[in-house]
């Protein structure tokens, strides 16, 4: 009888592969995406109502939340960059029908990630020092310590999750996300609702992490019977985990520049909160944290067409498709061209009713976001220009470009705005939103353009001419 469950599961994940080498492109993009989209959504929807609660219930300083979760977020580079540089080794074999291959390198993955959760650790009782590092300020630092220490052992929590989400997103397998996250949600909405308005006392944001957390050891739990459970076809289990050299070379020569950009980027973020609070002070980083949280609808949204794009792309690359990556890439364009230009007009015109949603009766706050949010909301098409782009150079492992992307962003475009506005030009908080505009903008050009010059050129690479000799 198992043996029959096991055939019949491993015979749907080779059928979604099937569709994503050989069926309709768009079938396949939504197939992918839209678990992947509604995953990001619920991080995203719980994230807003963290912000609600802190607001409401009075329990802190919402501006604490925006600088720690910014500084997590820095720190959690390095296990996502791990995940996505497995990934895109896992799809590549799975692509290939190297099934054996592909599940080395899943255990290899996996055994990556217990190092770096065991690692993670250490930001515990170095958190102090690691905080006044980073200019953190003083009032962040005594009010919302716990706050950071439950943060970072969610972080090794969900480095474990992003591994079991990678794994089963190489093989298009993204449906069980939907059903996990529906459990997450309950469990950390109801949590933080009980902790924030029910009969306790000396409630702080530190409880609401810990309702983050509770909920994310739900999805550990099952993500873990996941991986080990025998009718996976790229099961992990004890005695396959391994340190093997070709897999870990592979990922961290993958992982490696993904890490770089994703941590400078994180890093470039720190540094504009940092900015923000001595020149403007902790409500403008309140208002800037609210600004990218009210774009990250949008944002989500094509990160996660992104995804499910480079697993396509991947598998494609493995299985030798060149024409139909072609084909994949300027439907994904317009997918991703139509998502954002649509998400950025909508967010606009709202923009004076989700501000005043966050910002209540206090009106001062509430230009303060209006104005920094308008210049995010111009700039989310080219976010989704970005991620069209980013979806065919992570599944062409080309990590390298991704990585001096996200450094033009920070260090040429992002960085020097925000310091000739605010000290140059002496502007008010609005230069915050103004470097954000610029250096979106910027960097989706050059990004869309970039890949396009590629995709069109790749039927004439020497270095890619494999990818089209089967189908000759």
């Amino acid at each position: 009888m198992a043996l029959v469950v096991s055939m019949e599961r491993s015979e749907k994940e080779l059928k979604k592969r099937e569709q994503i080498l050989n069926g309709n492109i768009l079938k396949a993009i939504l197939m992918i995406a839209l678990p992947i989209l509604f995953y990001n959504l619920c991080n995203y929807l719980y994230g807003i109502y963290d912000m609600m609660v802190v607001k409401k219930a009075g329990i802190g300083d919402a501006a604490d939340i925006v600088v720690l979760d910014q500084i997590k977020n820095m720190i959690s580079t390095v296990g996502g960059a791990l995940a996505t540089g497995g990934g895109i080794l896992i799809s590549r074999r799975y692509g290939a029908k190297d099934i054996d291959g592909a599940k080395r390198c899943a255990n290899t993955l996996f055994s990556l990630a217990l190092i770096i959760t065991g690692i993670t650790f250490i930001f515990i009782p170095i958190g102090k020092p690691f905080l006044l590092l980073l200019q953190t300020d003083s009032t962040t630092i005594e009010n919302a310590m716990g706050y950071y220490n439950v943060q970072i052992i969610i972080l090794m929590i969900t480095t474990m999750n992003n591994t079991f989400i990678a794994i089963e997103k190489s093989k298009g397998n993204t449906f069980k996300l939907v059903i996990l996250n529906l459990g997450v949600i309950f469990i950390k909405v109801g949590l933080s609702t009980l902790f924030a308005f029910g009969p306790f006392e000396n409630v702080t944001v530190t409880w609401l992490a810990v309702a983050t957390m509770l909920a994310q050891l739900f999805m550990f739990g099952f993500g873990i019977v996941f991986c080990f459970i025998p009718t996976n076809v790229l099961r992990i289990s004890i005695k396959s985990l391994n340190l093997d050299r070709e897999n870990c070379l592979g990922i961290f020569k993958l992982a490696l520049p993904v890490f770089i950009g994703r941590f400078l980027f994180s890093f470039g973020k720190v540094y504009v909160n940092s900015s923000a609070t001595s020149v403007y002070g902790k409500m403008c980083v309140g208002a800037l944290g609210i600004s990218n949280t009210m774009a990250g609808l949008i944002t989500n949204c094509v990160n996660s067409f992104e995804d499910a794009g480079s697993t396509i792309v991947s598998q494609n690359y493995g299985n030798s498709n060149g024409k139909r990556i072609q084909k994949f890439f300027f439907i994904n364009l317009a997918v991703l061209s139509v998502l954002s230009l649509t998400g950025s007009i909508t967010m606009f015109i709202l923009k004076e009713n989700i501000a005043s949603f966050f910002a209540g009766n206090d009106l001062e706050y509430k230009e303060m976001i209006v104005n920094i949010f308008k210049w995010e909301c111009m700039d989310l098409f080219f976010s989704g220009l970005s991620a069209a782009a980013a979806s065919y150079f992570y599944g062409f492992g080309m990590t390298k470009i991704t990585m001096t992307l996200s450094m033009s962003t920070l260090f040429a475009f992002r960085i020097p705005t925000l310091v000739i506005l605010m000290y140059a030009v002496k502007m008010n908080y609005e230069a915050c939103g103004i470097a954000m505009f610029v250096s979106n903008t910027l960097s989706g050009i050059i990004a869309i353009i970039i890949a396009l010059v590629m995709v069109l050129r790749l039927p004439k690479s020497k270095k890619y001419k494999n990818l089209f000799e089967a189908e000759a």
